[in-house]
């Protein structure tokens, strides 16, 4: 009797126990059951239903998980998407900005070089027109492009009359004479006049050439780069604004979905 009295308690004792640890499971899942948005959660991205366990979007320094709703959720996200877009443009932008701003400060600088070479070129220089006979020191010296050119047109001209008037001497000399001699390296001595005076000349104009184009040049990049960056700027400050703007309404129609229960 007493044996199966003992059976009997155990069996009770077996049977309580298992209700009690049923009802404490029970509980434990009920206590982690979404009632409504903002009650207190363990799991984080647990599901119950249409609620997730995260922290609350309206307090981002919060640590504690509490369950939302699916619209707050996406709504969240949503958010958090139009602040990394606007963060991400603002970025691409200014760096696109910077290197506009970087390669017209280079054409600028281009210019402000060119210009001071024209100039030196055209006003500063010193050009020499003439030597010493037999040596290397200037003997005629003239300061300014169009001086030198002038110049040198100058002896241009006087070498091609010279040089006229030494071939019409010879046509009269005697052949083979001292005068025929003396006239025919008259002649050479105009012909070579002529011919570096030409080349000069030739190469006054050759080097201003491209200086001229440079400046011309960087002055139409000018142009372009400056219109490039400033349109840069004002497409900069649009985007940003409706970026801005769109973070403003994801913000608020988020502060719609996820206020409730908090």
């Amino acid at each position: 009797m007493l044996k199966k009295l003992t059976t009997r308690k155990l069996t009770s004792l077996a049977i309580v126990s298992m209700l009690i640890v049923g009802g404490s499971i029970a509980l434990s899942a009920s206590a982690d059951a979404a009632g409504k948005q903002g009650t207190t959660c363990t799991k984080l991205k647990a599901k119950s239903g249409i609620y997730t366990c995260s922290t609350n979007p309206l307090a981002p320094t919060s640590k504690t998980l509490v369950w939302i709703t699916a619209d707050c959720a996406t709504t969240q996200a949503d958010y958090l998407s139009n602040i990394a877009d606007s963060a991400s443009y603002a970025k691409n932008a200014a760096n696109a900005t910077s290197q506009a701003q970087t390669l017209l400060a280079s054409y600028q600088n281009a210019l402000t070089v060119a210009q001071t070479s024209l100039n030196n070129f055209m006003t500063t220089n010193i050009y020499t027109i003439e030597y010493t006979p037999g040596t290397k020191t200037p003997s005629v010296q003239v300061t300014g492009f169009n001086a030198a050119v002038a110049a040198y047109q100058a002896k241009l001209a006087s070498d091609q009359a010279g040089l006229l008037a030494a071939q019409a001497a010879l046509a009269k000399d005697v052949v083979r004479s001292q005068q025929a001699t003396n006239d025919q390296a008259a002649i050479k001595g105009y012909t070579d006049g002529v011919k570096y005076r030409q080349q000069t000349i030739d190469q006054l104009n050759k080097t201003l050439a491209p200086i001229q184009t440079t400046i011309a040049n960087d002055q139409k990049a000018i142009v372009t780069w400056t219109s490039t960056v400033n349109g840069s700027i004002a497409q900069q400050k649009l985007l940003t604004k409706q970026l801005q703007d769109a973070i403003t309404t994801a913000k608020s129609t988020r502060a719609a979905a996820c206020k409730k229960g908090f």
